[in-house]
């Protein structure tokens, strides 16, 4: 039942265009109802005219409200669910790469029958690959290594060729573990990308990426930049 909601869900996404415009064809189709009943409506003398002009228009009143919520609906979920589903399938690839990073155990004094240390998955800050590239890829606020505090408006840019979407995720410095905060698919060029509330963060230096995706889905090269947290005042 999940894979068929899944497969609904996608379809009304890609196939968001042609609904647009089977949507709007049907507004045309009542609005044209409308007009006409209220026409009738207006000339209508005896109670019988005015009984049906006023049925058509209430009957078409009825199908351009519907219409109307359905065409907020795709837009809802095309720019609110389907970044978060392009997300979504993004982080599985990021904890694929994750458990791929080098595994570091540590064995503790003391006799021979003693357990070892769970092991922990350790990814140096300099190995990350990132690329700031002006008015392509970039964060212009907060600047790196800029102090931050409470809600922060994130501003930059996202103007890749074969744009698809775009997410951006932070991690504490040391072990790296992404979480992500928000995603968005429109192009943006020096604009607010979004907001990262910190409030509930432990104070110190913490990694934020922007990552763009491509037009199928998969992650590009991100922009990454170093920022301090500190208590709010």
């Amino acid at each position: 039942m999940t894979n068929f909601l899944d497969s609904v869900l996608r379809g009304l996404i890609t196939y968001r265009y042609g609904i647009y415009l089977l949507l709007g064809l049907g507004m045309v189709v009542y609005l044209r109802k409308f007009f006409i009943g209220l026409r009738e409506w207006q000339k209508s003398v005896f109670g019988l005219e005015r009984e049906l002009a006023r049925r058509q228009l209430i009957s078409a009143s009825t199908g351009l409200v519907l219409l109307m919520m359905l065409v907020v609906g795709e837009f809802l979920l095309v720019t609110v669910v389907g970044p978060r589903m392009t997300a979504a399938e993004s982080g599985d690839s990021t904890a694929t790469m994750d458990l791929l990073a080098t595994q570091t155990s540590t064995l503790p004094s003391g006799t021979e029958n003693s357990l070892t240390d769970v092991p922990t998955t350790t990814v140096v800050e300099e190995s990350l690959d990132s690329e700031c590239i002006e008015d392509v890829l970039e964060i212009t606020n907060p600047a790196d290594g800029e102090e931050i505090s409470g809600t922060v408006e994130l501003i930059g840019s996202v103007n890749v060729e074969n744009f698809g979407s775009y997410k951006y995720e932070y991690s504490s410095v040391g072990t790296i573990d992404w979480t992500t905060i928000a995603a968005g698919d429109q192009l943006k060029l020096d604009e607010s990308l979004g907001f990262w509330y910190t409030s509930a963060l432990t104070p110190g230096s913490y990694l934020l990426r922007l990552v763009p995706l491509d037009n199928t889905g998969e992650e590009m090269t991100p922009c990454i930049i170093r920022v301090e947290v500190v208590p709010e005042e």
